[in-house]
């Protein structure tokens, strides 16, 4: 026991992390044969899956865990430390994408990202435990640490594929780490535009945004030259799609002047945008089908 004297707490922490890397790897092997499972058999696969699962856990102690000795030289290492505590934070990142991808939780919490608000201080805690309270060297500490990392890294492929961007957002500012990528921001929104009311998401290859936002004149006139957008002042354009809202107001519903923009596809997708001079404020549409 006089090994562990003065790092039994982090040794706990060491196993219950490489706990979490080997448990998720084996879920993740599981998960691939499972349909197969329940294809052979649909109701006896709820008491077949968590049996086999609990197999490999047992075969994950008996081989893995109980196996991880300390090694010699004896002492701390920051290289094992680092490699797990990475490995934990993609995994713990990407699976809680995939878990939350269709839940109804804030997005947003005091004009932050509530990713940043939960990736952040894990990232500091473990950058902190691995310089000041670093894992004891262990037999199998770089391999747990790689594993987790790789886990991690197909985690985050998969939540890439399957996770819902969802820009719905309204406010004056757009938060920090807004969801929707930079490149259709600054198409969509000029600088100094504020009171935004945006609705839209991205899924696999579908991507749409509908949205207003306040914006003063000369904002608007530097937004449409940098651009290169040839908006029409009170619409002359006569391939404006009446479909589209919220533009798809007749003319006599605008007051006037405003100016109209639209660039639409064969295939339905395309940027249609007006923007109202007595309002102040540009209204815009956006589908790539």
């Amino acid at each position: 026991m006089g090994i562990y004297a003065g790092g039994m707490n982090m040794e706990i922490v060491y196993r219950i992390l490489t706990w979490i890397i080997t448990g998720t790897g084996w879920l993740l092997l599981m998960l691939i044969f499972a349909p197969f499972i329940i294809g052979l058999s649909p109701v006896g696969s709820w008491i077949i899956l968590p049996l086999i699962y609990g197999g490999l856990l047992f075969y994950n102690w008996k081989r893995k865990i109980k196996k991880d000795t300390l090694s010699e030289p004896a002492g701390f290492s920051r290289k094992q430390s680092a490699l797990i505590w990475i490995g934990i934070l993609l995994i713990l990142f990407s699976g809680l994408k995939l878990i939350t991808f269709d839940c109804n939780v804030p997005k947003y919490v005091c004009g932050i990202n509530a990713n940043y608000c939960f990736f952040i201080p894990m990232f500091l805690i473990a950058a902190g435990m691995t310089v000041f309270r670093p894992f004891k060297r262990h037999e199998k500490g770089s391999s747990f640490g790689i594993t987790g990392i790789l886990i991690g890294v197909l985690l985050f492929f998969i939540s890439m594929l399957y996770h819902v961007s969802n820009y719905d957002f309204s406010g004056d500012k757009l938060p920090i780490g807004y969801e929707m990528p930079s490149a259709m921001q600054e198409r969509f929104f000029p600088d100094g535009a504020y009171n935004f009311e945006i609705k839209g998401k991205s899924m696999m290859f579908a991507n749409s945004a509908e949205w207003s936002c306040n914006v003063s004149e000369k904002d608007f006139e530097k937004f449409r030259k940098k651009h290169g957008y040839n908006f029409v002042l009170n619409r002359t354009d006569v391939n404006e799609d009446k479909e589209v809202g919220p533009l798809s107001y007749s003319d006599d519903d605008w007051q006037k002047p405003f100016y109209f923009y639209n660039n639409r596809h064969a295939n339905g997708g395309g940027l249609t945008m007006r923007y109202s001079v007595p309002e102040k404020k540009l209204y815009g549409r956006y589908s790539n089908r």
